[in-house]
């Protein structure tokens, strides 16, 4: 899954390239896929549009698991490049202030603090922590039928990333 745009400094500069082009968030450098056309990836994503079209949506070439690569593999230098771009914590809605490169970003959010900080789901109502965040929006109870009835009665990765592309909007702090 992607990193949450909300949280990027000036994403206005940032290459288009730089984002999944199904969930449309910030790839993490370490994380992130090239397909054999170049396109960046989050593993769930790729793993979806394998699962379905098999067509990049940015120019229709074929993706396979197969012929796609971690970036930092196939591509050290826009690795690094991504790595360095500035961003908020993840919790800054709960009051951190900590901004710094994307690479630093994963082991800040791990310690930090404001991470415990309750959150409640605008949608189904439930309060959590907020480093729950990404993982409940993938598994509310609010969000998960709807998500199947709009693909089926399928359960996709796709469901997934867009519930958790929104996440932001969908929980306030707690009550504490």
């Amino acid at each position: 899954m992607g990193f949450d745009n909300e949280c990027i400094l000036n994403i206005q500069s940032l290459a288009g390239e730089y984002f999944c082009p199904v969930c449309r968030l910030l790839v993490y450098p370490n994380e992130a896929l090239q397909s054999q056309c170049t396109h960046l990836y989050c593993k769930p994503c790729l793993t979806y549009v394998v699962s379905t079209t098999r067509a990049c949506p940015y120019d229709g070439y074929l993706v396979t698991e197969a012929d796609s690569k971690p970036l930092v593999e196939s591509n050290k230098m826009l690795a690094d490049t991504i790595g360095k771009i500035a961003v908020h914590c993840l919790y800054h809605r709960s009051g951190c202030t900590w901004q710094g490169p994307l690479s630093e970003c994963t082991a800040h959010c791990s310690g930090c603090a404001f991470g415990n900080s309750p959150v409640v789901c605008n949608r189904c109502g439930i309060q959590i922590v907020h480093r729950q965040v990404q993982e409940h929006a993938q598994n509310c109870p609010s969000v998960q039928p709807q998500a199947q009835q709009a693909k089926g009665g399928q359960d996709t990765a796709a469901a997934g990333t867009t519930a958790a592309a929104e996440n932001e909007q969908l929980y306030e702090p707690g009550p504490f």
